[in-house]
């Protein structure tokens, strides 16, 4: 099997790159010219590395290559001074890039792509995610079953080494630094949290059952529980035994904030895959990894 994986130098993506990297996928990387290929956390080299700085060269590596999958993990959440058209970029016309240059391959294709649960109108990210989703079921269904497109729905993951932007990765390391106090919502919303580990469980299963997939098909991955954001903090408060005062009701919620966002896991159960962290468990094991980098 080859899978081109964008997004290799990201949380998800990483994870993804070296889990596949011991299996007998044939991987390349679709990278930034500017990527850092340690991030990756594998050995890399440079025939497993495709950098494109035109369409026109993106098309003939793709081409090159031709992949049974392609994983497109590659985005942008807008969280670092990005423009509107940086967001767009990466979020969707990218990936429209990707489904144009597949689509003349003779062989079927499938393309995962990890899309997000959240409703479009809650920001930015959310809202070109959505309008990828829509393109690429719209693309898929008129390209005659020559590919195939799986809009992964997914919760809110978590795990060690996340970016520190992320709400998640902020409130493990403030507990784990013994910061005096973390402001933070009243923590009434409701999340799907799920531990990266079972989120790379689920991509393999969804490229190894491909065949049992539909064209086009929405797939939900979560674990299919939704705690409260203030029972996340207040776990992993207790998990790294902190001193930090959780100042909830501190700050006001976003704008559009989702308030309840929860997995429906029965076709991903079908598939024979389920969640295998729970809460705790997933926290406990961020928090040991994490407590080695400090």
């Amino acid at each position: 099997m080859k899978l081109l994986l964008t997004g290799g130098t990201g949380f998800l993506g990483s994870a993804l790159a070296r889990y596949w990297a011991v299996t007998d996928a044939k991987i390349m990387l679709l990278m930034r010219r500017d990527s850092d290929l340690r991030k990756v956390g594998i050995p890399i080299t440079s025939s497993a590395v495709l950098r494109p700085e035109s369409d026109r060269e993106l098309t003939e590596g793709i081409r090159s290559f031709e992949p049974d999958v392609i994983v497109h993990t590659a985005c942008s959440y807008g969280r670092q001074g990005e423009t509107l058209q940086d967001v767009l970029d990466a979020n969707v016309r990218l990936g429209l890039a990707l489904m144009d240059a597949s689509s003349k391959f003779s062989n079927r294709v499938t393309f995962l792509n990890a899309g997000s649960a959240l409703e479009g109108h809650v920001n930015s990210y959310a809202l070109s995610k959505k309008q990828f989703s829509d393109w690429g079921t719209m693309l898929a269904g008129q390209l005659a079953g020559r590919m195939q497109f799986v809009d992964v729905a997914l919760q809110h993951f978590y795990g060690p080494n996340d970016s520190p932007s992320k709400f998640t990765t902020h409130v493990i390391r403030s507990c784990r630094d013994q910061v005096s106090e973390l402001s933070l919502t009243a923590g009434e919303q409701k999340r799907d949290f799920i531990y990266i580990d079972d989120v790379v469980s689920a991509f393999d299963i969804l490229v190894r059952a491909r065949g049992d997939l539909n064209t086009v098909e929405r797939i939900d991955v979560g674990t299919g529980e939704a705690p409260t954001v203030r029972r996340f903090a207040e776990t992993v408060r207790a998990v790294t035994q902190s001193q930090t005062n959780l100042l909830f009701g501190a700050l006001p919620y976003r704008q559009n904030e989702a308030m309840n966002c929860r997995a429906d896991t029965r076709r991903m159960r079908s598939l024979g895959w389920v969640a295998r962290h729970g809460l705790t468990e997933g926290i406990a094991r961020t928090v040991e990894l994490e407590m080695k980098k400090s």
